[in-house]
């Protein structure tokens, strides 16, 4: 075997007992790929035919990346004496151990392992894949004999679709290098960044990473750092608790006068997003401009371990739960939300000929439009300009969770990657023109 010298960084994770898992985070050019590999040469060598890593990426290409860094690796640890298989996904070792990598990119495609036992798990890009529930399910394949821990590495750069699952599954958990359990099973974040990597030029790699995010100060700040609270809004930069979060108990004295409406995104497999939204009077007692959109409340109905998955509620769940929500807040419930076809004629219809929700179908031609009309009331907000701005409430939390962290499109920068968890986003989107009058019916008009 030639000699394999970790870096710092890398030396701190081996160091880390085999029990505990480890989720490598930071900023990119950290070398974490590489990490995680060493992790699993240890255990290769360690356990010999016993051992039985899997290793994943989110695409075909992904798994090509890294399974050039495993061969790489594992050239080096054994003079060339492993075998690859590319079309069957394996790495066989001389002493037996077999790694397998594969694509996790769809809800069905980890049960091509159902059954079968794995002894080391490694997420690369943790953050790319798009539902977090498809990894949580190959845990399942986490088997081993007596005598040889089973350990998952995670590993993910700041800013991808799944950034605010991560942030809130591990990042908020405990600082980094101390242990934290999860579910029975304990956990250890691992930052790095490309100033931990001796073997990258820093400046080199940094200039790259300023041309990669095409003017996304906050998205290249979080890649260069590692720091994943700065990269808060990578699309909606603007959005802060500081600068458009209300108090949870505030409640309008003067309820009429904000006229009152809920706006909702509909999901049965994908969650389902409703507010309860107003427009702010003049003179109101937080001093907001008059007609600001503000969000009140909330009804998420979304898996608590996964905020992109639905509790597959049907209709009339979600119809009472709606009444039940405005009956709190003391209105009658109308608004807008989308609508979905196969209940009779269509959902809106279903909900108001049986539960009597006046919600009018939003216009969605133009995404674009939508997200640079609230990008503008948030800015309005920030700047205290007097113009129209936009609050949301603490109280809604999955709004919270999501919003601040959605990603751009990378084909198309303009707009929100529809692959991340924009169900409270299209909720909001939705909201933008409709205006409840008082003492008569609402009106939509011009809305995106």
């Amino acid at each position: 075997m030639s000699e394999i010298k970790p870096t710092p960084y890398q030396s701190s994770c081996l160091s880390v007992p085999e029990e505990v898992n480890l989720f490598l985070c930071g900023g990119r050019g950290g070398a974490k790929t590489f990490c995680a590999g060493l992790d699993q040469l240890r255990h290769v060598e360690k356990y010999g035919k016993a051992a039985r890593p899997l290793v994943i990426r989110e695409s075909y290409k992904g798994v090509e990346e890294v399974t050039e860094t495993l061969n790489d690796l594992y050239h080096a640890a054994y003079a060339g004496q492993h075998r690859i298989n590319r079309n069957k996904g394996q790495i066989r070792l001389p002493n037996g151990a077999i790694v397998t990598l594969g694509i996790l990119d769809g809800p069905d495609s980890w049960k091509q392992w159902q059954g079968k036992s794995h002894t080391h798990l490694f997420i690369d890009e943790a953050g790319l894949v798009k539902q977090n529930r498809w990894v949580n399910m190959l845990r399942s394949t986490l088997r081993a004999p007596d005598g040889i821990p089973v350990r998952e590495i995670r590993a993910a750069n700041p800013g991808g679709v799944s950034h605010a699952y991560l942030q809130q599954e591990f990042l908020n958990k405990a600082p980094a290098w101390l242990p934290y359990e999860i579910d029975g099973t304990w956990w250890v974040n691992c930052p790095s960044t490309v100033a931990d990597n001796p073997h990258v030029d820093t400046d080199s790699y940094l200039r790259q990473l300023r041309t990669a995010t095409k003017g996304d100060d906050a998205l290249y700040r979080a890649w260069a750092t590692g720091d994943w609270n700065i990269a808060r809004g990578a699309y909606f930069h603007l959005l802060s608790e500081k600068g458009h979060m209300l108090a949870a108990d505030f409640k309008p004295k003067v309820w009429p006068d904000w006229r009152p409406f809920v706006a909702g995104d509909y999901g049965s497999s994908a969650p389902c997003i409703v507010y309860v939204c107003a427009r702010a009077p003049a003179n109101n007692p937080l001093r907001l401009p008059t007609n600001s959109l503000v969000l009140l409340d909330e009804l998420a109905i979304a898996e608590p371990d996964d905020i992109n998955e639905g509790l597959k509620w049907p209709p009339g769940k979600i119809a009472e739960s709606i009444q039940e929500l405005c009956g709190r807040w003391g209105f009658v419930p109308r608004g807008v939300m989308d609508d979905f076809a196969g209940i009779d004629d269509s959902l809106l219809g279903f909900f108001k000929k049986e539960y009597n929700l006046r919600l009018e179908k939003p216009k969605k031609a133009n995404r674009v439009a939508g997200w640079a009309e609230l990008r503008e009331l948030m800015h309005n907000s920030v700047e205290r300009s007097g113009a129209p701005g936009f609050y949301a409430s603490a109280r809604c939390s999955y709004f919270w969770k999501t919003v601040p962290f959605l990603p751009r499109d990378e084909n198309r920068p303009e707009d929100v990657d529809t692959s991340a968890a924009d169900h409270a986003a299209d909720a909001v989107r939705y909201a933008l023109h409709y205006q409840p009058w008082i003492g008569g019916e609402a009106t939509t008009t011009g809305m995106y």
